[in-house]
């Protein structure tokens, strides 16, 4: 069998700070992410040479991907994923005020009669303006937190809107994370976390910065693969399935 038979196709991401190479497999793609001064036959020969694992990651995802469930409008009664536990919507209109609140069982949402948006539209709008508010101030808090434990500290914590990714951090010292997250267990939010601040010392993924990683998360493998499971159903509009913890 010679090596372009054997080599699975994939998508080449070089960077001048990278030290070693990485493959991301995902359900229908493959990205390598490599050193600029690696020749690309090398690169070649290590995707072959991990071509069965590709493929048995692969088939494995696609078996673990959840059906997107149909996602139906926000109101009265729907269910909310607040960090890991669900809550039932309660909507009040018609007040001096727009408000959330948050109780054991509960977010409450109050409209305030000022608002002219369609029910629906304005319930989904203020509620992710609240979600993404919240998951600024949590993420701050949190950040602060870790940063104190592993004598880290960001020069920004940010939250964004991302597709295919939970966090970040750049070269400037800037971590930002997906605000969806806060949908997520506490303890898995932790591990993006203690992820995107061990960039600071190590802006790659080698040895040395998932040494940094197992050092304050120990169990980052089991976190890592509850959001290969379960990442799909944080999503917004919600469309709640089996989360698990």
């Amino acid at each position: 069998m010679t090596l372009a038979s054997k080599l699975p196709e994939y998508t080449l991401r070089r960077s001048a700070r990278r030290r070693s190479i990485e493959i991301q497999v995902r359900p229908d793609s493959v990205r390598v992410l490599a050193p600029t001064r690696v020749l690309q036959s090398e690169i070649n020969r290590l995707v072959a040479a991990k071509a069965d694992w590709i493929i048995a990651r692969q088939q494995a995802l696609r078996l673990r991907r959840p059906q997107a469930p149909i996602s139906s409008p926000l109101d009265q009664g729907s269910e909310l994923l607040w960090l890991g536990e669900r809550r039932l919507l309660e909507v009040e209109v018609n007040q001096p005020d727009t408000c959330v609140t948050v109780s054991p069982e509960r977010i409450k949402l109050i409209l305030s009669r000022r608002i002219r948006k369609a029910r629906e539209k304005a319930i989904s709008e203020q509620l992710l303006l609240w979600y993404r508010e919240q998951a600024q101030h949590y993420f701050q808090t949190r950040v602060r937190f870790w940063g104190v434990h592993m004598r880290l500290t960001p020069s920004q914590v940010r939250v964004r809107s991302y597709r295919r990714k939970w966090g970040c951090c750049n070269s400037r010292g800037v971590v930002s994370f997906n605000w969806l997250l806060i949908m997520a267990p506490v303890h898995i939010i932790d591990y993006v976390i203690v992820h995107e601040l061990s960039h600071l010392q190590h802006m790659n993924h080698s040895a040395a910065f998932w040494d940094c990683v197992a050092k304050f998360y120990p169990d980052y493998r089991g976190a890592k693969a509850w959001l290969d499971l379960q990442g799909g159903h944080l999503d917004w509009p919600p469309r709640l399935t089996s989360l698990t913890s």
